[in-house]
């Protein structure tokens, strides 16, 4: 996957149909005990309707192979609709305010409003009794992301396991350009700062123009950067025992000035404040940038494409940054990304069937298939390692797509891909063993607040509209400080703070 960031990321919707479906549930894929049949009533698979957050430049259809095992191993029609990570939250917010669900209803987040409080008013099933009837997704090595997952000590969704390490937004650059001007990949801010300069000044590519862009990313992509001023995850950290949020903290200033600069140098894309995501992987891929924000599985992702043009191509994650305190920031997160609700609409017998196909999804042969395809058409195995044959290049396997339903229960969902070489996927084995020896606290981390969820998005705009405007000169650092002063009389944000900290005490109180 591209990003927990991770960025990420594909969901579903409904029919008449779908009650005449599943009255009887299909049997052979790990279901629970309930759904012994496990099939229609007439034996006809089950319709059922879903969306899901997808990397994919290029997303499959119906035509694919993998969607149409996936059918056939769980005796199910799927319509599948795919969203794109510039299109997701819109779209999302939009069927959510409308009550018109898929019968699988993705959302990258579960601190949202309207979600939120649609959990509240019973609109999603509670999946906490049923969870343990398919061994799958009940297995001890799922059960953190279950935990982590609860909403007033409930499972009202499915999470998608993602590996708490080697996802999330983070610099990765072109080591051939690195070791074309003799340095090494940077792990402090100044030495960030001091390899895009030379990727501006000194032709890493050799060819006499002043055309490298040293940084592609976007605002979104940066935030990143906050986190590593504040030494913390997420949008609050802890002083004296509370929670501050962190967009009004001094630390917070720094890191925008730090972008400042490196705008102002130069560094970045003249149209970084409108650049769309997309947009970035386009550059990247057309071989005339030094410096992006990825996950680690980009490395071959996005390298392969690269080396089609330049063969001598290479890109390397860096392992973590140091802020000018020498404090060492590497992005972590949760042990999972995104999760997946049934609404109340969907008839139990049905809800037993979704939760049939997510434990297929999951288990060793399910998990397997989705990512990496079939064994002789898709993949070979040689000395161990899972081999991409050029009919897996061809149904585009292991490139987001069927893989982004039910993610590989592995470090390599973020760190390996699909035909990736040994040496580059040997080399990510060895930085995110790095990453692990580095623990980022965040605080909030499972806190509910409704304060929060309702009032916390506008705020967020706001700070991030002026953040952009203070990087390209459309607004002073000064004015930026007047914001932030306002800000932290807002009594919206003083609302949010309180609740957020009655919460937390809650937290540590069990």
């Amino acid at each position: 996957m591209q990003i927990k960031h991770k960025k990420l990321t594909s969901v579903l919707k409904t029919s008449m149909l779908l009650l005449l479906a599943s009255s009887v549930l299909l049997s052979g894929c790990g279901g629970g005990k309930d759904n012994a049949s496990g099939q229609a009533g007439d034996g006809s698979p089950t319709k059922i309707t879903m969306q899901t957050l997808n990397y994919a430049q290029d997303m499959v259809d119906k035509s694919s192979p993998l969607w149409q095992e996936l059918e056939k191993k769980t005796n199910t029609e799927l319509s599948i609709t795919w969203l794109t990570p510039t299109t997701i939250q819109d779209k999302v917010n939009v069927m959510l305010a409308s009550g018109d669900l898929p019968d699988v209803t993705f959302v990258e987040t579960l601190n949202n409003s309207q979600l939120q409080k649609m959990i509240q008013q019973g609109v999603f099933w509670d999946l906490t009794p049923y969870i343990k009837d398919y061994p799958n997704l009940s297995s001890p090595q799922l059960a953190q992301m279950w935990e982590d997952s609860k909403v007033g000590g409930k499972n009202y969704a499915i999470p998608r396991y993602y590996p708490s390490y080697g996802g999330g937004m983070f610099p990765m650059l072109r080591k051939d350009w690195l070791d074309k001007l003799g340095l090494e990949a940077p792990t402090t801010m100044d030495e960030l700062f001091d390899v895009l300069v030379a990727f501006r000044d000194k032709d890493p590519n050799g060819n006499g123009q002043k055309d490298e862009i040293p940084y592609a990313t976007t605002p979104a992509s940066l935030l990143f950067m906050y986190g590593i001023y504040n030494e913390t995850l997420g949008n609050w950290k802890l002083k004296d025992g509370k929670l501050v949020p962190v967009i009004t903290e001094d630390a917070s200033r720094d890191a925008l000035l730090w972008i400042k600069k490196a705008f102002d140098e130069g560094l970045l894309p003249k149209d970084f404040a409108i650049m769309k995501f997309s947009q970035v992987v386009d550059l990247v891929r057309g071989g005339k940038v030094g410096a992006s924000d990825f996950s680690m599985n980009a490395v071959w992702g996005h390298g392969k494409v690269i080396r089609d043009a330049i063969p001598k191509a290479e890109l390397i994650p860096t392992a973590y940054l140091e802020n000018p305190n020498g404090y060492k920031y590497t992005p972590s997160g949760s042990s999972y990304y995104g999760v997946y609700l049934i609404p109340k609409k969907v008839p139990e017998e049905k809800v037993k069937k979704i939760l049939e196909v997510f434990d297929y999804g999951n288990s060793p042969e399910g998990n397997v298939m989705l990512y990496h395809g079939m064994q002789g058409v898709h993949y070979n195995e040689e000395n161990g390692k899972k081999v991409l044959t050029e009919q897996g290049k061809k149904d585009m396997v292991g490139d987001g797509n069927m893989s982004s339903l039910f993610h590989l229960i592995s470090d390599d969902m973020s760190i390996g891909e699909v035909g990736m070489p040994d040496d580059l996927y040997e080399r990510n084995v060895q930085i995110v063993n790095e990453r692990k020896k580095i623990v980022v606290p965040e605080p909030a981390r499972g806190l509910y607040s409704d304060a929060y969820n309702r009032l916390y998005p506008e705020i967020e705009k706001k700070v991030d509209d002026i953040r952009t405007k203070v990087i390209i000169g459309q607004e002073t650092i000064e004015a930026y400080d007047q914001f932030i002063e306002q800000l932290k009389q807002d009594k919206n944000l003083q609302l949010i703070t309180e609740e957020m900290n009655k919460e937390y005490e809650k937290k540590i109180a069990k």
